[in-house]
């Protein structure tokens, strides 16, 4: 079932921001454009945990991390209820969403643990310049 949880109208926030997701075969998807940051609704989806045990594990997260205080939280989301502003909702950014995976006991965060190790361990792609010295009149 591919449910929608969206509200109709897309804030700011959401057009500018990337977020992860389960693609075919339980493989990490990045989704939007922009930086990462999830709510935390989409990071009790993406981590197959209940809210209980993530809001506990992201309060300890916050009060006793050693995550500089930009890494912490990175803005907001507004929520809408029947059209109408009802609040808003925290997101938090990649080396939160890392930090929980190493903290939460499930397969979806052991999955997203492999992932992240695999990305590190990649080579990044080198782009070797070329410098032309002398006439170039052939």
């Amino acid at each position: 079932m591919n449910t929608s949880y969206r509200p109709k109208t897309m804030t700011d926030t959401y057009n500018h921001r990337s977020y992860f997701d389960w693609g075919n075969n339980m493989q990490v998807v990045c989704k939007g454009e922009g930086e990462i940051a999830m709510t935390e609704g989409e990071l009790v989806r993406f981590f197959g945990v209940t809210w209980d045990k993530l809001n506990h594990r992201l309060q300890a997260l916050m009060r006793f991390s050693n995550l500089h205080p930009d890494e912490r939280v990175a803005g907001e989301e507004d929520i809408y209820a029947n059209e109408q502003l009802k609040g808003y909702a925290p997101l938090y950014p990649l080396p939160v969403i890392i930090a929980l995976s190493f903290q939460l006991d499930s397969t979806e965060a052991h999955l997203f643990r492999k992932y992240i190790c695999q990305r590190l361990q990649k080579p990044a792609s080198i782009i070797t310049p070329i410098f032309l010295i002398g006439n170039m009149d052939n």
